[in-house]
């Protein structure tokens, strides 16, 4: 049996099928790294999960924020904040030397396992609801 560090589940659906499959994939992402974590076999897949989060970053976030803008969310300015915060958290990541890997790996697992638990629980469904609202989905 493959230990798991988060399954999706309809508690983390937010209702809107492009960000759904995004997040789902974020969390199948994050459940690799946990299991190359514990094969202590960290440093190959910390690299992959980086270069997987660059893009992540860029199509998601640019989604939900061009989304925010048309919908005129009233949680935008706390919502992108909390986008860029993830960003800069990665910018120094990305400079990341090698050394330590498994360390750095289980601190990037767990920061990752907080976002989904925290971020899309709340203010993504949040968000959610109020495609739903505007019927944007």
């Amino acid at each position: 049996m493959t230990e798991k560090i988060v399954e999706w589940s309809d508690e983390l659906a937010t209702g809107i099928l492009w960000q759904d499959v995004q997040h789902a994939e974020l969390i199948a992402h994050i459940n690799r790294l946990h299991q190359a974590i514990l094969a202590k076999q960290a440093q190959e897949e910390l690299w992959r999960m980086i270069e997987f989060l660059e893009k992540y970053t860029e199509n998601h976030f640019g989604m939900e924020e061009r989304y925010m803008e048309v919908v005129r969310d009233p949680a935008i300015h706390e919502h992108t904040r909390a986008h860029q915060k993830f960003r800069d958290n990665l910018s120094e990541l990305r400079e990341f030397d090698g050394t330590g890997a498994q360390l750095k790996a289980a601190s990037l697992c767990y920061d990752l396992y907080e976002w989904i638990t925290n971020h899309i629980r709340t203010t993504d469904k949040a968000l959610g609801r109020l495609l739903q609202e505007k019927a944007l989905q």
